[in-house]
């Protein structure tokens, strides 16, 4: 059976020759970090180089530069005074959306048209990966269309993905809701469980990918929780064979996403598909209980948003998600610093940032392969 792939695109993309290298792939001069405060909800831009200390393996480091941006411009810079230079940020920014929807959902139009009324900017890049295809948003279409027209266009080509890709999916589910026996039924729940998977060579050579781009990447990755319905009285062996697990190296993904200096927002979409339930049927809901399916993936996905500086979103409403998070990656700090005693030996060097005498929520990437 079909299997909805992430990230499949990557094959191709991680082909193109990349001209842009990280820095410290060519010999360290600083380190580049990404990093956002805030107090509660609310983003504290208003900080100096004085107020940050960032430490490397738990050694404090000397900040050699702090730039603070807003959208692509620089408002403030602040360097100390040293013989050799501070890199020049790369302000480009670049946004890939990928949907893991099994439904179509109305609010992605307004998420759209709130991305592309108010985020995205002509030097943008922009790329949406669907159920079926890619899509990539050239230069050029600003100067042909306007954002509006943009937006509504893309949006038909998610809705026909979406519900094309997701067939075979809500198909499945419909059949649960017939009379089948135990066997039958769970052969359906198999297929279900191993409808979507995440291969760990494709999200590496995406890493990849994007490490060769310069400027700021911001991943928007839209999951909706997988619940399918189940029998109550299901054996307790069979749910436990139903149950999903990571079939990739978690520790070594968060890290080369981390490396690669890519913001993860994982947009969890509490809204489950309608094509599981039968709310028509009183017995039907006495019978049977929701399986979800998504607890592994979610908690993988947190990690990796959170190793990366990005943000987990939670809520039924997909335009709200997305607008919290394309909120938070309008603003942030850059940190620039030169790592003590630098050895180039492959290993992954944590990254900790703190606000000095303040209790603000700090985040930026995990950390950086020395190589």
């Amino acid at each position: 059976m079909k299997k909805l792939v992430f990230f499949i695109v990557f094959i191709a993309l991680a082909l193109i020759p990349i001209a842009q290298e990280i820095q410290h792939e060519t010999g360290v001069v600083n380190i580049e970090v990404p990093v956002r405060v805030y107090k509660g909800d609310n983003f504290v831009d208003n900080l100096t180089i004085d107020d940050f200390e960032v430490y490397e393996e738990g050694i404090l480091q000397n900040i050699e530069a702090v730039y603070f941006i807003r959208k692509t411009q620089i408002e403030r810079v602040e360097k100390l005074e040293m013989e050799r230079s501070v890199s020049v940020p790369k302000l480009t920014r670049h946004f890939l959306f990928l949907f893991e929807l099994t439904e179509y959902l109305p609010q992605i139009k307004e998420a759209l048209d709130e991305f592309f009324l108010n985020v995205i900017k002509p030097e943008d890049s922009l790329t949406v990966v669907t159920p079926l295809k890619t899509y990539n948003l050239k230069d050029e279409a600003f100067s042909l269309l306007p954002g509006d027209k943009i937006a509504e266009l893309l949006n038909k080509k998610i809705r026909k993905d979406i519900i094309t890709g997701s067939a075979e999916y809500n198909s499945l589910l419909r059949d649960l809701r017939s009379s089948l026996t135990g066997e039958v039924r769970m052969m359906i729940l198999r297929q279900l469980r191993d409808y979507k998977y995440v291969d760990e060579e494709k999200l590496l050579q995406m890493a990849k990918y994007l490490a060769g781009l310069e400027g700021q990447k911001h991943i928007f990755l839209f999951y909706q929780k997988e619940g399918i319905p189940i029998p109550k009285d299901m054996d307790i062996s069979n749910k436990a064979e139903l149950m999903r697990s990571i079939d990739f190296d978690e520790n070594k993904i968060r890290e080369a996403f981390s490396d690669s200096s890519i913001s993860v927002n994982f947009l969890y979409i509490t809204k489950e598909n309608r094509t599981a339930f039968d709310l028509s049927n009183p017995r039907s809901r006495r019978n049977t209980e929701i399986f979800d399916q998504s607890n592994s993936f979610f908690g993988a996905f947190k990690k990796m948003a959170q190793v990366t500086g990005g943000i987990t979103d939670s809520s039924a409403n997909i335009a709200a998600s997305f607008q919290r998070a394309a909120i938070s990656s309008e603003n942030y700090y850059l940190l620039y610093y030169t790592p003590k005693n630098y050895q180039a030996d492959g290993k992954f060097k944590t990254i900790k940032v703190k606000v000095k005498g303040q209790n603000y929520r700090v985040t930026h990437r995990a950390g950086y392969i020395a190589d």
